[in-house]
C-alpha cells in the first residue's frame, strides 16, 4: 500500500527498527531493513546521483580559464576576466530561473526538476565541446544556467522524504556526496584533459549528466504530497508565509558562503600555472589542488550533521566562519603548489560545513508545501554568490594580484557573522524546536 505522508513520523513508518543514516554501516542485519525503507532507498539513490553529477560538473568546467586560452585568448589577465564574466552570467541565468523552477516543482513534482537539471545541462555542456570563440562559450553557459540547478532540486526532494529528526545528518551526507564528486572530478578530468584535450572532457561531462538523469528517471520516486495542516494542530510548524525575516537572513548567508567559496576560482588555475615549471601536466596539477579542497570539504560536511545536532546551527556556522577568516590571509604566503594545496584544504574544512547547516536551517524556517520555492530562493542566493564572486575575484586579481582575492573575502565573511547576530533571538527559539523533535 502506498505511503501517505501526514507527518514526518507517519512517513517514517516502515519496517520496525529501521536504522538512521548514521547507522547504515553497522552490519548486514541492520542494512537489510534500511534498504527496505522507502526514504532510505530514495536518499541513497539521490546521493549516488549527486556524486556522479558533481563529478561530471567538475570534470571539465573548472578548466574553463585554460579552455579560453585555447580559444585564442593568450593574455592571462584577459583570460581571467573572460572566465569571471562567463561564470558571472551563468550564475545570473541560474539565479533568475531558480525561483521559477522552484514554483514549478511545487506544482508539478520535484523529481521532474532533477531530470530537467541533469539532462538539460548535459545536452548544453556537450555543445560546449564544439565552440570556436569565447563569445560562443558565454552564450552556451547562459543556456546552461537556465536549465541547471541539480543541488537544490535534490535537496528539496530529500527534505520532503527523510524524517525530520534525521535531516541534519542526511543533508550533511548529501553535501559530502557533492564534495566527493567535486573532489574526484578535477583529478580525473585533469588527467583526461592532459591526454585527450579539454574538448573531449566537455563531451564526457555531457554524456555523464544525461546518463545519470536517465537513471534518476528509472529509480527515484516522487514523494507523497503533504496535505495542508492548520497551525492549531501543529504549533511548531513554520508559518505558511514563505518570505519572512529569518528566511531572508538564511538566503543572505548562503549568498555570502558561495561568494567566498568561488571568488578565487576563475584565476586559481592561472595562479597555479605560475607556480609550476612543467606545463605539460598543468591540468593534473590543477585537478589535485581542487581535489584537496573538495576532500577536506567532504570531511567537513560529514561532521557538520553531528556538530549541528550537538551545538546548534549558529555555533557550527560561527566556527566555520572563524576558521575561514583565519585561513584566508595565509594564501598570501604561498610560494609552491604543495603549500597552496594545504591552505586550500584548510579552507575546504571551513566552507564545507556551511552549506548543509544553512540548508538544515532553511528547512525549519520554510513551510513544507512551499519547500521547492524556498530552495529556489536558496539557489538564487547561490547564483548571486556564484555570479558576484568570480566577477569581483577576477577584477580584484587583475588589479592587485591573485593573492589579494583572499584578503577581499574577509569583510564578506564578517558580514556573515553580522547576519548570524541579527538572527540570534529567533534562531534560539528555532533551535529549541529542532532539538525537541
Amino acid at each position: 500500500m502506498p505511503l501517505q505522508r501526514t507527518s514526518d513520523d507517519d512517513y517514517e513508518r516502515c519496517p520496525v527498527g529501521s536504522p538512521s543514516p548514521s547507522q547504515w554501516g553497522v552490519g548486514l542485519a541492520r542494512a537489510r531493513p534500511a534498504v527496505a525503507t522507502p526514504w532510505v532507498r530514495t536518499v541513497a539513490a539521490l546521493m549516488a546521483a549527486q556524486v556522479v553529477s558533481e563529478l561530471a560538473f567538475s570534470f571539465a568546467l573548472p578548466f574553463t580559464p585554460l579552455y579560453i586560452q585555447q580559444l585564442g585568448v593568450d593574455d592571462l589577465t584577459e583570460a581571467g576576466l573572460w572566465a569571471g564574466l562567463i561564470a558571472g552570467v551563468f550564475a545570473l541565468a541560474m539565479g533568475g530561473m531558480a525561483p521559477v523552477w522552484g514554483l514549478v516543482s511545487d506544482r508539478f513534482g520535484h523529481k521532474r526538476m532533477i531530470q530537467r537539471a541533469l539532462i538539460g545541462a548535459g545536452v548544453v555542456i556537450t555543445l560546449i565541446a564544439f565552440v570556436q570563440s569565447p563569445m560562443q562559450l558565454l552564450a552556451l553557459r547562459v543556456l546552461h544556467g537556465v536549465f541547471t540547478g541539480v543541488v537544490s532540486a535534490v535537496a528539496t526532494l530529500v527534505s520532503l522524504t527523510a524524517p525530520r529528526r534525521y535531516l541534519a545528518t542526511v543533508l550533511g551526507m548529501l553535501q559530502a556526496a557533492m564534495f566527493l564528486g567535486i573532489s574526484l572530478g578535477p583529478i580525473l578530468g585533469g588527467a583526461f584533459a592532459d591526454r585527450f584535450g579539454l574538448r573531449a572532457g566537455f563531451g564526457v561531462t555531457g554524456f555523464l549528466l544525461v546518463g545519470i538523469g536517465l537513471l534518476v528517471t528509472l529509480v527515484v520516486k516522487e514523494p507523497p504530497r503533504e496535505p495542508r495542516r492548520s497551525e492549531s494542530t501543529v504549533p511548531a510548524s513554520p508559518p505558511e508565509r514563505l518570505v519572512h525575516r529569518d528566511l531572508l537572513a538564511v538566503v543572505g548567508l548562503m549568498a555570502i558562503v558561495r561568494f567566498v567559496n568561488v571568488a578565487p576560482q576563475p584565476v586559481l588555475p592561472l595562479f597555479i600555472q605560475q607556480l609550476v615549471e612543467d606545463q605539460s601536466t598543468l591540468g593534473t596539477t590543477v585537478g589535485l589542488v581542487l581535489a584537496a579542497t573538495g576532500i577536506a570539504s567532504t570531511i567537513s560536511a560529514l561532521l557538520v550533521g553531528r556538530l549541528t545536532d550537538r551545538y546548534g546551527w549558529r555555533a557550527t556556522l560561527l566556527g566555520c566562519i572563524g576558521l575561514a577568516m583565519l585561513v584566508s590571509p595565509i594564501h598570501l604566503l604561498v610560494t609552491s603548489v604543495w603549500q597552496l594545496a594545504i591552505v586550500r584544504s584548510l579552507f575546504g574544512l571551513a566552507v564545507g560545513g556551511m552549506s548543509p547547516a544553512i540548508q538544515a536551517l532553511l528547512i525549519y524556517v520554510s513551510p513544507a508545501r512551499k519547500r521547492g520555492a524556498a530552495f529556489g530562493l536558496l539557489t538564487t542566493a547561490n547564483a548571486v554568490g556564484n555570479g558576484g564572486g568570480p566577477v569581483v575575484g577576477s577584477v580584484v586579481a587583475a588589479g592587485f594580484g591573485v593573492p589579494s582575492v583572499f584578503i577581499a573575502t574577509l569583510p564578506v565573511l564578517a558580514g556573515a557573522g553580522w547576519l548570524l547576530a541579527r538572527m540570534r533571538l529567533k534562531a534560539s527559539r528555532q533551535e529549541s524546536v529542532d532539538r525537541s523533535q
